[in-house]
């Protein structure tokens, strides 16, 4: 999910600080070189779910004004080990 320009470095932090007590998300990062301020990985059961976690979470919160969704199709490689 791809969170659309603050612009207010304050909504930046407020954004933080609400996504972090989200249990689906999994992983948060700030982002450049997109049209986007944020990249948030989430886990949900099933369409239902995103659906709620959309509506009712990631929406109210102050600031996010566009979402941008993907979903994973299968993961071919995933490699945790460095190659040093």
């Amino acid at each position: 999910m791809r969170n659309k320009k603050f612009g207010h470095y304050s909504l930046f932090e407020k954004f933080e600080q609400e996504i972090a007590q989200l249990p689906e998300v999994m992983e948060c990062y700030i982002v450049t070189g997109q049209a986007s301020d944020f990249l948030i990985k989430a886990l949900v059961r099933d369409m239902r779910h995103y659906e709620e976690f959309l509506l009712s979470q990631l929406t109210k919160i102050d600031g996010v004004r566009r979402l941008h969704s993907s979903f994973v199709l299968r993961q071919p490689i995933n490699k945790t080990q460095l190659p040093i």
